[in-house]
């Protein structure tokens, strides 16, 4: 039975560079693009901007990443000035702002549209208009443009203002709905592609830590269990979750790498790409992971 590839990657802001760093040592050890090794692609998020850089682009992982060091893409698109700065702290406006990230975006990817792909992708975005995570694929209308998507899919509330679409809907981050894309995407290629089989390599950008003492923890509040990252910890919570089910769903035709952070002694923080030192250690890390696991993912490909 024909075989097709699916990539699923997961949200994390910055973290992406671990999954990036993970799929070029793929492509060196392959001979060839991300884009040439799967059929399709689906990605939350951070994985989302992924997706529509190799899908539309036709890049590889390893030109991205080029992309993030050399011309500083990440950089450009978590543009903060003194006063987004100052009313994050107080928790009353976004951390980033959106213009410089849409600029930076159609800059990238320019006037490409879902109609110009010829490979599947799947990426959730929340819209806030329909109060529902929608799931956006080549066969979305209208035919939305990607540097309008990859906008949309990064727009993790508290980080960076909604983003207000081409159909007049505004939507978020779909991570706060699916950070995981995988099962999902598993069946829509299963749909797509009835007779064939299905197999998902699918990605994590690592999943953090939270030491809260329990003792102090007995006089917290609203206000001092958000500082804590409440909302983060369930997230992660549902993701792991998330994942327990679809592996037990897909068996062997699904192969997840993720790893905690703190083993690699990697900061939490989602947003540390402007740290030179931090970057370099998350494409150290990714390598890592795929050191790790080298055998089992040419096991995956090649079966």
């Amino acid at each position: 039975m024909p075989v097709k590839h699916v990539l699923s990657l997961d949200g994390g802001g910055s973290h992406l560079l671990i999954q990036l760093s993970v799929l070029a040592c793929l492509e060196e050890d392959a001979g060839t693009s991300s884009y040439d090794l799967f059929d399709m692609m689906a990605g939350s998020s951070s994985g989302g901007l992924i997706t529509c850089l190799i899908m539309g682009r036709r890049i590889s992982a390893k030109e991205i990443i080029r992309l993030i060091e050399q011309d500083q893409l990440l950089k450009r698109i978590m543009n903060e000035n003194w006063l987004n700065r100052l009313f994050n702290k107080l928790q009353i406006r976004p951390k980033y702002q959106g213009k410089p990230k849409r600029l930076t975006l159609q800059q990238e990817l320019g006037h490409l549209r879902l109609s110009s792909l010829n490979k599947r992708i799947l990426i959730p975005c929340f819209n806030l208009n329909q109060d529902q995570l929608e799931i956006i694929t080549n066969d979305s209308q209208p035919d939305f443009l990607l540097s309008e998507i990859a906008d949309a899919c990064t727009a993790a509330p508290s980080f960076y203002p909604p983003v207000q679409m081409e159909d007049g809907d505004w939507r978020i981050d779909g991570g706060v709905g699916m950070n995981n894309p995988g099962l999902c995407s598993y069946l829509h290629a299963q749909q797509y592609w009835q007779h064939q089989k299905i197999k998902v390599l699918s990605i994590g950008s690592g999943w953090r830590s939270f030491a809260i003492s329990g003792n102090k923890a007995c006089r917290y509040g609203g206000l001092q269990w958000s500082a804590k990252g409440i909302a983060s910890i369930i997230l992660r919570e549902k993701m792991i979750t998330n994942v327990k089910m679809t592996n037990e769903m897909l068996g062997n035709n699904l192969l997840y790498i993720n790893h905690h952070l703190k083993k690699f002694d990697m900061p939490d923080s989602m947003d540390s790409a402007n740290n030179p030192v931090l970057l370099r250690k998350a494409l150290d890390i990714g390598k890592l992971w795929y050191d790790h696991q080298q055998q089992q993912i040419e096991q995956w490909l090649n079966s």
